[in-house]
């Protein structure tokens, strides 16, 4: 799922640009095929357009010369002119006739003979020869007899009077001989159109289409003038594309393309960009098998190598951790061997007491810093003044080192409370203290020093803004080669010669930084020594005032309780503690066992402290929320070494007791337990 968009990604990097090349040579491929078939459309017009027009050109010139002819002086040799006119039809045997007509058309002379005084047909060719005083070339026309004609006339023009004009009625067969004479492609269509628009010769279907107006779109071609293309259908309904040259005459050469011809190129072309789409495709499609196979390969490696990393993590912490808490099992076995042996010695009995709660304090430190590293501690932030606590820490960093390490702590008057968790602060001290005392292993000086900084964005690398409090925890020791400065806040990762560190003491104090809302630097020098700098943000809530444990009470508590632990050691443990200063308590094993010692009619309770984790089916929270349903006004208080489901605890507005917990903690959450509900009970009075 996690590679589905880079991998969609990777192919249309890969195919869009092999697409757009084969698409953009295709189109060019397709413009040059349709270019070439462009040129050829033009040489064939080109060609055709000089036959025409030489062809024109001569006719003109005989009609020229009849014009001139001294028959046509004034007074005209009717005769003579016959006789002329004669000999030019004999060498010209598509002329059909030769007329001469005066001015206003009116025919004088005709060549064969018909109608005498016969008026001119086409008056706008004879009256353009009259008044432009040149040759004019006439459209296709049919004559009396039904037959297809053009007329090329030419003024008779004597002492600078246009005195008749000389016209020469041919058939268009001349040019469809010298059009067929042109071998078109097969499909093309090569046209000869008048001035007038109409179709003088056709290489296809002559007899149907000659003496007919052409395409409205071939006729506007002509209206311009010069040369160029136009696309239209033909007259028998064929898509071409066509491309035509005007003629001096005002005569134009039209040769057409036949649309399936032009566009035949963009299907190959098509061809081309789909076979080079499928071939791309194709090897996309082997590069992602390829690339599959590979990340398939990548992850089994990768898994091998992360189970290698964790069983040696796994073993580091493994070892690390039994070394500690071995420790903490040796003070308490001996401690508890001891208290046996002296019972009766009060001065060693409390000597020893002291150690063992120590021992547990301690223990309940290892335990928050796994619990910190697994990231399901339960971070408990409050505002407090450092300045406060600060005779404590020293003493607990001097146990922490040895006596050849100077160990000091200040803080100036003006340090701002900060807002952490106390506990959770001392263990991430105590992790530098023991990392500063193994990096001077023949003496030095420990100072923390605490100084109120205010950050920007971005002045450095941890890039926070703010109010913060810096304790810097600075030693004389070795300090770090640059190598391992990357590394050293990572989970199991040590420098220190294996069993002698779990690497876990640093990410410890990088988890608590940023559980904190805060961050830790680190700066070293080889041979000088290392700091670290915690920074941890000012408080903005009241100061929570420093709570300084009073001495177990011998007596003086009332109550009656209801114990639920499914631990019958701690449970045993509990009993005597709550016992031992004035409480009655009765134990219950389940949950179950407990809600029938409920229902009995002589049940009578102050209280319930209960286990949240317990076995048989049926958790503290679950028997929270039945007693709260039968028996709303009965107090609970819940305890647990630790739980997913403590955060639900804070749903039901319950107070936690945390284990392992001192007897002062526990005499005080049950009178505030048992205070709160008769303050409820008031205000529901």
């Amino acid at each position: 799922m996690t590679l589905r968009r880079p991998i969609l990604l990777l192919v249309l990097a890969a195919l869009l640009p092999l697409v757009i090349l084969s698409a953009t040579l295709g189109a060019a491929w397709l413009r040059v095929e349709q270019k070439t078939l462009e040129t050829e459309a033009w040489s064939r017009v080109n060609e055709v357009s000089t036959l025409i027009d030489r062809e024109l050109a001569s006719t003109s010139a005989l009609v020229r010369v009849l014009a001139q002819t001294p028959f046509l002086d004034s007074p005209i040799n009717a005769a003579g002119f016959r006789e002329l006119a004669a000999r030019f039809r004999r060498e010209q045997p598509l002329w059909l006739a030769i007329r001469v007509g005066d001015a206003q058309g009116r025919v004088m002379v005709e060549v064969p003979e018909g109608t005498p005084n016969e008026h001119t047909v086409d008056m706008e060719s004879h009256a353009r020869a009259v008044n432009e005083r040149r040759v004019v070339i006439g459209p296709v026309m049919r004559g009396a007899g039904g037959r297809l004609a053009f007329t090329v006339r030419a003024p008779v023009i004597r002492e600078d009077v246009v005195q008749s004009v000389v016209t020469a009625a041919i058939e268009p067969t001349a040019i469809q001989q010298l059009l067929l004479m042109h071998e078109f492609p097969a499909g093309w269509i090569g046209a000869v159109v008048d001035a007038d628009g109409r179709l003088v010769a056709r290489n296809a279907g002559a007899e149907r289409f000659v003496g007919e107006p052409a395409m409205e779109l071939a006729r506007e071609a002509v209206s311009r003038g010069g040369s160029g293309t136009y696309s239209t259908a033909s007259l028998d309904g064929r898509d071409v594309l066509t491309a035509y040259r005007v003629l001096p005459s005002g005569w134009s050469v039209h040769v057409a393309i036949p649309g399936d011809v032009y566009r035949a190129p963009f299907v190959r072309s098509a061809w081309l960009v789909g076979s080079a789409a499928a071939l791309s495709l194709t090897l996309v499609a082997i590069f992602l098998w390829l690339l599959q196979r590979e990340l398939r390969l990548r992850r089994r490696e990768e898994g091998g190598i992360e189970a290698a990393r964790r069983m040696e993590a796994l073993g580091r912490m493994t070892g690390g951790i039994a070394h500690d808490f071995n420790n903490l099992l040796q003070i308490l076995h001996g401690g508890a061997e001891l208290l046996k042996r002296r019972r009766f010695d009060p001065d060693k009995v409390s000597a020893l007491s002291d150690g063992l709660l120590s021992a547990a304090q301690r223990g309940r430190a290892l335990t928050r810093q796994l619990l910190a590293f697994a990231g399901r501690s339960s971070h408990r932030p409050i505002a407090f003044d450092l300045r406060h606590r600060m005779p404590d820490l020293l003493a607990l960093l001097k146990r922490s080192t040895r006596e050849d390490i100077k160990t000091t702590l200040s803080a100036a008057d003006d340090t701002w409370p900060i807002s952490a968790d106390p506990d959770a602060l001392e263990v991430a001290m105590i992790n530098l203290a023991v990392n500063a005392r193994d990096a001077m292993p023949e003496g030095g000086r420990l100072t923390i020093t605490a100084t109120n900084v205010t950050l920007k964005p971005g002045s450095d690398s941890h890039s926070l803004a703010g109010d913060y409090v810096a304790l810097a925890v600075s030693d004389s020791g070795t300090g770090i080669p640059e190598e391992h400065l990357g590394h050293v806040f990572e989970p199991f990762y040590t420098t220190k010669p294996p069993g002698e560190g779990t690497g876990l003491g640093l990410s410890q104090v990088y988890g608590f930084a940023r559980q904190s809302g805060g961050a830790v630097t680190i700066a070293t020098k080889m041979g000088q020594g290392t700091t670290v700098t915690l920074y941890l943000p000012r408080a903005r809530d009241p100061v929570v005032p420093l709570v300084v444990p009073d001495a177990p009470q011998a007596a003086g508590e009332e109550g009656r309780v209801l114990l639920v632990e499914d631990n019958a050691d701690v449970g045993q443990v509990t009993e005597a503690m709550l016992s031992s200063v004035g409480y009655v308590v009765t134990r219950a094993n389940s949950g179950p066992e407990a809600l029938h010692l409920l229902d009995r009619p002589s049940a009578e309770f102050d209280v319930v402290l209960t286990d949240i984790v317990m076995d048989g089916g049926m958790s503290g929270l679950d028997l929270a929320s039945r007693i709260r349903d039968r028996r709303p006004e009965l107090p609970i208080v819940l305890m647990t070494g630790y739980s997913d489901a403590l955060r639900k605890s804070t749903q039901l507005g319950l107070p936690v007791l945390s284990k392992p917990f001192r007897l002062n903690d526990a005499v005080a959450a049950l009178r505030g337990a048992r205070r709160d509900s008769v303050a409820e009970k008031e205000l529901s009075a």
